[in-house]
């Protein structure tokens, strides 16, 4: 599977799981001046900014270990540019969706790293 059609099935993939897990999804895939947010959801009253990270094996170790230190921050300044946009007052948390593709049975597996950092 290619690269950016893994990446799509794996956003579908974190979509399913967070909405299984009693998440409302805002918006996916937002896009502003500063970068692009995966993923925008709330539940219970909180608004989560998600990062969707996706692999075919953990060869290259697992999807989360991806998130450095840069992507975090930059993940913090998107996450300030749409509370500002949208004027969201209230508390916001951001979480990691790791989803890995497994080609011998072509099934997925995907988890929430909820409060990621």
């Amino acid at each position: 599977m290619r690269e950016a059609a893994l990446g799509q099935s794996g956003e579908i993939v974190a979509g399913k799981l967070l909405a299984a897990l009693g998440f409302i999804i805002l918006e996916r895939n937002f896009v502003c001046p500063l970068g692009e947010i995966d993923i925008i959801a709330e539940r219970m009253g909180v608004r989560y900014f998600i990062e969707v990270k996706t692999r075919a094996g953990l060869s290259f170790g697992w999807p989360g270990e991806a998130v450095t230190y840069d992507k975090q921050r930059r993940l913090r300044r998107l996450a300030d540019y749409h509370i500002v946009a949208a004027r969201h007052p209230g508390p916001v948390d951001f979480g990691v969706v790791e989803v890995i593709y497994r080609p011998a049975d072509r099934r997925y597996q995907a988890w929430l790293i909820d409060h990621a950092f």
